[in-house]
């Protein structure tokens, strides 16, 4: 039996905003950016609870395979992982090796229900000088919004990062891979277009806090120095030898 760690303010946040509407998300992303330390204290508090509640050892992380009711998020992770390294395109291209796809949270046990939507789309390992793991969550219309993607990629990182937790994650999932001091990147991948204005508008919104989130975390003393980057990644046009273009970093 699995422990399942208190629900914390973060998760809570993040599954109430897949219910929200557009524009109530709009208004609750524009509250964070006026605010920033209070997403800031959210994360850091979701992030010592894991730390202090949970022992490592009666955690799972574990792939899953099976049903998936979303088409165009199945053909997506498909693609991602069908040549095994994947290809985007930037100033200097890079890439990164997917490994397991549909992650479950740490906060579900072994023999509960399979949240839906709640964990990692997939992890990966960034191709590069230094061990590098990835965390990423998809676009597709089930899970719409880039805002609530990036709450539930900054869920799952402070559910991962407590050092033990992340010890243990590195053996299930990158089987050792990455080493004493790793570090990770959040990768949301959107859709390539949002044709209605104010997609358009939560979309910049969610760019906007990710720029405020990552500056915040970075001065936070109580959480480690894990975060590389925060990345928004495309699908690359048909034609190129890439699969993904990089939208923004930070």
């Amino acid at each position: 039996m699995v422990t399942r760690f208190p629900s914390t303010i973060l998760r809570q946040r993040f599954e109430r905003a897949r219910a929200l509407s557009l524009e109530a998300q709009m208004r609750e992303c524009v509250d964070y950016l006026q605010n920033p330390e209070v997403l800031i204290q959210e994360f850091v508090d979701a992030y010592s609870a894991v730390e202090n509640c949970c022992d490592p050892e009666e955690q799972h992380f574990q792939a899953v395979q099976g049903a998936d009711d979303e088409p165009e998020r199945r053909q997506l992770l498909d693609r991602l992982f069908a040549a095994g390294t994947v290809k985007v395109f930037d100033t200097v291209p890079f890439e990164f090796t997917p490994l397991s796809r549909d992650v479950l949270s740490i906060s579900c046990g072994t023999g509960q229900p399979v949240p839906r939507l709640d964990g990692l789309d997939y992890v990966a390992h960034m191709i590069d000088s230094e061990p590098v793991g990835v965390l990423g969550v998809v676009q597709h219309p089930e899970a719409a919004t880039p805002y609530v993607l990036f709450l539930r990629l900054i869920t799952c990182l402070a559910e991962l990062a407590p050092a033990a937790q992340l010890a243990a994650a590195d053996a299930a999932l990158w089987k050792g891979a990455l080493g004493a001091e790793p570090k990770l990147d959040l990768q949301l991948v959107l859709r390539d277009s949002d044709p209605e204005p104010a997609q358009s508008t939560l979309r910049q919104l969610t760019h906007d806090l990710a720029e405020a989130f990552y500056a915040g975390i970075s001065e936070e003393w109580q959480f480690p120095d894990v975060l590389r980057n925060i990345v928004c990644l495309l699908p690359a046009p048909a034609d190129s030898d890439e699969l993904l273009i990089l939208e923004w970093c930070v």
